[in-house]
């Protein structure tokens, strides 16, 4: 899942030990030479105060009622559950949306039953032949919101997944997951043709039984999957001829629901210019169909407004001093300082939020070149991205992918990562840089072709001085340089996540799991055969067949040990060949007023849980 975009924090630990504070920016503003700030577990080594770590929050027992404000600077990218694949999108998909399975917010390494009545097992018969067929039951009298007013069957959850491979929807993970390029794909899905509709591999013998067929076995993994908004029911009458559109028009003009919440709609269920204004508003309102016994969500809130723009730094302002508010992106540079020092019960970190890195275009361009692609890592100055991002509070040096809290993470090298030269020093080597250059063709150790670098990142918070510290990078070893700063969602819709626009270097892009499983980390953004046209997540456009074939072997890998050394072997190998730069493991902070009960979703990088947070 696409990581959120994340604003500048300032260097904590200098705030906290009164040593003052560094400017962020540029290549060698660091003297750190590891990436020891934080354990390698990913929580920091400065000690959090009470309150501030989302372990151990109250989720029952609340008070209930009242109106929650929610300040954003930056705007959603889908609401739709089928092409929803961004943090701040599964916020709202998560309260409006019942999925088959779902993590509970404090719960990081488990989903649990949602819209399902048990979790399938072969002791229970819910997985059977060899692990090739899974039967899933789905909970009676759950009921879609206005206009639709029915009970969900196992037809709408089927419908909801199939569409999945329609190209107007648009879903990311639909191929990695359950499709062509899925390790144990649904059958019927493999075909080049498919493009959406009936999958002979799901059947639905009765309105509340949905049987699913892979080509091999991969029970656990298909059921995990099945906690993503994509296995979220729609019916198919409504939404039907919307998604006929280019894109669909579902999630942009109409929405229905299934959780406890609901966008605000007219009673046609069009959601546009009243309970979503794109870059302006959102509200979510009561779903009047939800019922609470079938569901284990609390629901406290009546309801939820959304304000969308303005900057981060008045938004928290507004937050840590006001009521009944939190904000829902990251906050900026100067709050995250307020709030560690003078606000300690209004925010948290949490650990293990993801990573970032630069992706570099493996499919054309200059970085074609392996060895050029190593010589732009040893060049980069990770310690000062580090310092851009925030400090050792809130990031640490990435040194591979699979980042601290996944499984995998300690085999595939720990905080050091794999010992190779260009990965060994995080403020950057020229001495190594220039050897691979040299390597790549280029006698020099300077670049001396013709083609003019597209770099293409974000322009709000820390992004422009990370685009400006990855630039330096690029132009010390020769590089001409095009540099694009775009909203963060933008670079991901229409440059980044389109391989056809060929961008040589996405300096900002993130990544949080999609469940517990170091799979959903590598396979959507390093599978070659997993590349879709858009909404794309291999931003690098990695198809290397070794790699591709050890992700295969590896997803099919039951043992946990075993599984964690299967992927932390195909982490080195892309390291090996400096698929993308890994930048910083992240420690993601949020603010809350003093009089709100937030509840961090552990599994998604802390967001907010709207169905558990309340107001005290």
């Amino acid at each position: 899942m696409r990581n959120r975009s994340t604003k500048a924090v300032i260097p904590i630990i200098a705030a906290v030990l009164g040593l003052g504070v560094a400017a962020c920016g540029g290549s060698g503003s660091s003297s750190s030479s590891s990436g020891s700030s934080s354990s390698s577990s990913g929580t920091p080594s400065i000690p959090l105060k009470a309150g501030e770590n989302p372990v151990g929050q109250q989720l029952f027992g609340k008070k209930k009622g009242g109106t929650l404000t929610v300040l954003s600077s930056g705007d959603f990218e889908h609401l739709d559950p089928g092409s929803a694949y961004y943090a701040l999108d599964y916020e709202i998909t998560g309260a409006t949306n019942r999925t088959l399975f779902a993590y509970m917010p404090n719960n990081a390494s488990t989903v649990r039953p949602d819209l399902a009545t048990a979790m399938p097992t072969t002791a229970n018969g819910g997985i059977t032949n060899g692990g090739r067929t899974v039967t899933v039951h789905i909970r009676p009298n759950v009921r879609f919101s206005p206009p639709v007013n029915r009970d969900v069957t196992s037809a709408d959850v089927a419908f909801a997944i199939e569409r999945g491979g329609n190209p107007n929807v648009g879903n990311a993970y639909f191929p990695a997951y359950f499709g062509a390029s899925a390790p144990a794909p649904l059958l019927g899905t493999t075909s080049a043709s498919y493009k959406g509709g009936p999958i002979p591999g799901i059947q639905t013998p009765n309105k509340t039984t949905i049987v699913f067929h892979m080509a091999k076995p991969g029970a656990t993994l298909l059921i995990t999957a099945l906690s993503l908004p994509l296995s979220a029911p729609l019916p198919g009458s409504f939404v039907g001829p919307l998604d006929k559109h280019s894109p669909t028009t579902y999630g942009t003009q109409y929405l229905v629901s299934t959780g406890p919440y609901m966008v605000e709609a007219d009673k046609t269920g069009k959601i546009a210019g009243l309970g979503y204004q794109p870059g302006k508003s959102e509200t979510l309102v009561r779903n009047p169909n939800w019922s609470a016994s079938t569901d284990f969500r609390p629901a406290y809130l009546d309801r939820v407004n959304f304000s969308i723009g303005g900057d981060a730094t008045v938004i928290g302002q507004q937050v840590l001093k006001g009521s009944d508010s939190m904000q829902l992106d990251t906050p900026a540079q100067s709050i995250v300082k307020l709030a560690y020092e003078q606000y300690p019960s209004q925010i948290t970190f949490t650990p293990g939020s993801g990573d970032h890195y630069v992706g570099l275009d493996n499919a054309a361009g200059p970085f074609k070149n392996v060895n050029a692609r190593r010589a732009v890592w040893a060049a980069l100055d990770r310690a000062a991205i580090v310092k851009a991002r925030g400090g050792p509070l809130v990031s640490e040096p990435a040194t591979h992918f699979i980042y601290p809290g996944v499984s995998g993470y300690e085999q595939a090298g720990g905080a050091a990562g794999p010992a190779v030269d260009f990965n060994k020093n995080v403020n950057g080597d020229m001495t190594v840089a220039t050897k691979y250059m040299k390597a790549a063709g280029y006698s020099t150790g300077k670049y001396t072709g013709n083609a003019t670098v597209q770099v293409v990142g974000a322009n709000s918070g820390n992004s422009p001085a990370i685009i400006q510290i990855v630039n330096s990078a690029l132009t010390s070893l020769g590089f001409k340089t095009h540099v694009s700063e775009v909203d963060q969602a933008t670079m991901y819709s229409k440059y980044c996540g389109v391989p056809k626009q060929e961008i040589d270097v996405c300096p900002t892009v993130g990544w949080i799991r999609d469940f517990a499983d170091p799979l959903s980390v590598l396979y959507p953004t390093f599978y070659g055969p997993a590349i879709v046209p858009t909404n794309n997540s291999n931003w690098s456009q990695t198809n290397d067949p070794a790699i591709n074939a050890a992700m295969r072997t590896a997803a099919l890998v039951i043992d946990p040990t075993a599984r964690a050394q299967a992927w932390a072997n195909v982490d080195r190998m892309l390291v090996n060949i400096a698929a993308a730069i890994p930048e910083t493991f992240e420690n993601q902070p949020q603010i809350e007023s003093k009089n709100v009960a937030g509840v961090n979703q552990l599994w998604n990088e802390g967001a907010w849980d709207f169905n558990f947070t309340s107001l005290k």
